[in-house]
């Protein structure tokens, strides 16, 4: 294996830890936080239009605060990002950016243990932003893993990524190894949100303790997949 065929190989995993823990966070802040989003924007926004159509401005609120919370998280992300220049998947401020995610995580989920279920007041509001915020830092530090647009956050995108190299390798006959490759990747962050939605809502309702650090979880072991990436590099260059 090259140093490049671990870095891809390597890379792939973690987006699909990534994309896990989105889809857990995902059901977990739908189900318990008043039914908003806090790493699918797009259903988030629609949902906040929804909210405020029908004047119901609790739920608007709180679908404002996780979209407030995203655009911060990117914004701060971005910032730490920007310094990282042109160096590649496995340098220094790509494990930065999951590290703070994995903090504002921890923080999340700590403080949403610390009381009552269901929350409510500013403890709910403070949940909410601490996970947009961390799902922000996500969607930057993805986008720093790979070079092909895969996303761990948005998935219309990575649909119609997967159907295209679909089609095209049954009607044309014509893929490329590269796309191929890309579309295994899409398929496979696909699958892990999809896992990640699926395990938090079967396990929410009796071991919500437990579903709320699986997000720390999965972002963790991506880190070590970049980590080993890393490794593998420096022994095989």
């Amino acid at each position: 294996m090259t140093p490049a065929e671990a870095r891809v190989g390597y890379g792939g995993i973690a987006l699909a830890w990534l994309s896990l823990a989105s889809g857990c966070t995902d059901v977990l802040t739908f189900l318990k936080l008043g039914e908003c989003f806090t790493s699918a924007m797009t259903g988030n926004m629609a949902l906040l239009a929804v909210a405020i159509g029908r004047g119901q401005m609790l739920a608007a609120s709180r679908s404002l605060t996780a979209l407030l919370g995203f655009v911060l998280g990117a914004a701060l992300a971005t910032l730490v990002d920007a310094r990282a220049g042109t160096q590649v998947r496995s340098d220094p401020h790509l494990r930065r950016l999951l590290l703070i995610e994995i903090a504002f995580l921890g923080v999340c989920a700590a403080l949403w243990r610390a009381g009552p279920d269901p929350i409510h007041g500013v403890r709910l509001y403070a949940v909410i932003l601490l996970s947009a915020v961390s799902m922000g830092f996500q969607g930057v530090g993805a986008r720093r893993i790979n070079s092909d647009g895969i996303s761990t956050i948005v998935f219309t995108s990575v649909l119609i990524s997967i159907v295209g190299s679909l089609t095209r390798t049954l009607f044309q006959r014509a893929g490329s190894a590269a796309s191929a490759a890309v579309s295994g990747a899409s398929v496979g962050t696909f699958a892990a949100y999809c896992c990640g939605a699926a395990l938090a809502g079967v396990l929410v309702t009796q071991y919500l303790g437990w579903v709320l650090w699986m997000p720390v979880a999965a972002v963790l072991l991506a880190l070590g997949c970049l980590e080993l990436a890393s490794r593998k590099e420096r022994g095989l260059a």
